[in-house]
């Protein structure tokens, strides 16, 4: 990281006289008479530092302190005061100044504070790297798990994911359908196209064929231009048909076809289209029970049952709930910018015996409700405290613990969780959280991780 400090002062002798204090040591200094010249080098992201006078007369350090903060709110600031200014040191750290610094400046306090200030910018910047890195790997479409039960799915997952075959995903209500279909997809050849989710039960039957199949200008009342259906769309990647069973009579009969014959027939239009579309399928009631009563047709129901997958229930695999919640936390911290959480083995085992009818998205609730108002749920009556868990800040703060201390249990939670998900190879961390393999060889050893720990 660069050591770079920017002086501002209308002081062109102070300036002169820091150049002179600086220029054997490891700092790349750059003066400026005129704040507003500074002002318009600094760019958001920007690794330096700023050391301001605080009496200047067009922009004083007040407002150039204020520009700084709109620019990119970490960038630290030091502000430079006269003797006695108390009202002013306090104005200024009310203002977010870093540090203050009285005139004439001590060399000594000058490079300590600098180099402080510098330290905390760097540990400012991974950690905003940490939060977008968890931010991308914690989307809804994540496979976590490290219970034998789920990696056997995985393995199992990828050996279909390689074949065009349909699918029916077995599983109750919160199971995690979507996020198992779009990780067959990932793992498939049509990674690189497009991945379309459906909830069949949430279209009115009256716009499902539009809807699936597209439709011609005129084809009905307000169609005012010719629109592509979800099929069309997903040409190419991988459709997922969620509720399947809530399908009306209609559009089983151009769902089969579909299936048959690999063409598609727009609302208003008498043309076939071909299209490349590989269908998972999903159902929240068992589908044969449907067919038997006559809700669903028996031919389309064995040609979307070609390869069957039952899910686990997040009660048949409760080793899977730590690992979970602690992401969905992570994810929920992230997003609400809320100190991040690590929470007691107390709150832990709660959670574990708890039975989870509402499966992995009841789990996903909870955690968000923790984040936000520091309870669980009613049926788990467990209240957030002090002694139940440890606050991780990942910006800085004058609590007792610093924040390289923060940062680095965020970076430690991080590694092993990872770990954890990969059953303890380091190839597979390496590559999943994007980092070479000696810069994860140098943390884990830092924080005193073994990668056995994590082998199943």
């Amino acid at each position: 990281m660069s050591k770079e400090i920017y002086f501002v002062d209308d002081d062109k002798n102070f300036l002169h006289a820091m150049k002179l204090i600086m220029r054997k040591t490891t700092f790349k200094i750059k003066t400026f008479s005129e704040p507003l010249e500074m002002l318009a080098e600094i760019q958001a992201g920007w690794q330096g530092i700023i050391v301001t006078d605080l009496h200047m007369p067009l922009i004083d350090g007040f407002e150039v302190l204020d520009r700084v903060k709109k620019i990119d709110e970490g960038i630290p600031v030091i502000v430079l005061t006269g003797n006695g200014e108390v009202e002013n040191v306090l104005k200024a750290l009310r203002s977010g100044a870093y540090d203050f610094l009285e005139k004439p400046l001590s060399k000594e306090y000058l490079i300590s504070s600098a180099n402080r200030a510098l330290e905390k910018r760097q540990l400012s910047i991974e950690n905003k790297t940490l939060r977008l890195q968890i931010k991308k790997k914690s989307g809804a479409k994540e496979f976590i798990a490290q219970a034998s039960s789920m990696l056997r799915l995985k393995d199992t997952l990828k050996t279909i994911a390689l074949s065009d075959a349909n699918i029916m995903l077995i599983g109750e209500t919160g199971a995690g359908k979507e996020v198992i279909s779009n990780y067959i997809h990932d793992s498939s050849a049509r990674k690189d196209n497009k991945f379309t989710a459906i909830n069949c039960g949430a279209i009115p039957e009256n716009l499902m064929d539009s809807e699936l199949f597209g439709h011609e200008a005129g084809a009905f009342t307000g169609a005012v231009s010719s629109r592509k259906g979800k099929f069309e769309e997903c040409h190419g990647g991988t459709l997922f048909l969620d509720e399947v069973n809530s399908m009306p009579m209609s559009m089983q009969v151009k769902l089969l076809r579909f299936l048959e014959e690999r063409v598609i027939e727009k609302v208003g239009s008498n043309k076939l289209i071909s299209v490349d579309v590989r269908v998972i399928a999903a159902s929240q009631v068992p589908l044969k029970q449907v067919v038997d009563k006559g809700g669903f047709r028996e031919d389309l129901y064995y040609r979307l049952n070609v390869i069957p997958i039952k899910i686990p229930s997040l009660k048949d695999r409760p080793e899977d709930i730590p690992l979970l919640f602690k992401h969905f936390l992570f994810q929920f911290c992230t997003q609400y910018q809320r100190e991040l959480i690590d929470v007691s083995q107390d709150i832990l085992n709660k959670l574990i015996a708890y039975d989870w009818p509402g499966n992995v998205r009841e789990l996903r609730n909870t955690a968000e409700r923790y984040v936000i108002t520091g309870m669980l749920s009613e049926d788990l009556q467990v209240e957030q405290n002090n002694t139940d868990s440890t606050y991780i800040s990942s910006f800085s703060s004058p609590e007792t613990s610093s924040i390289a201390d923060k940062v680095g249990l965020y970076e430690k939670h991080l590694i092993e969780n990872e770990l954890t998900a990969q059953g303890g190879s380091v190839v597979n961390t390496c590559a999943s959280l994007d980092v070479p393999r000696k810069t994860l060889y140098d943390k884990m050893k830092k924080y005193d991780i073994k990668p056995a720990d994590f082998k199943k």
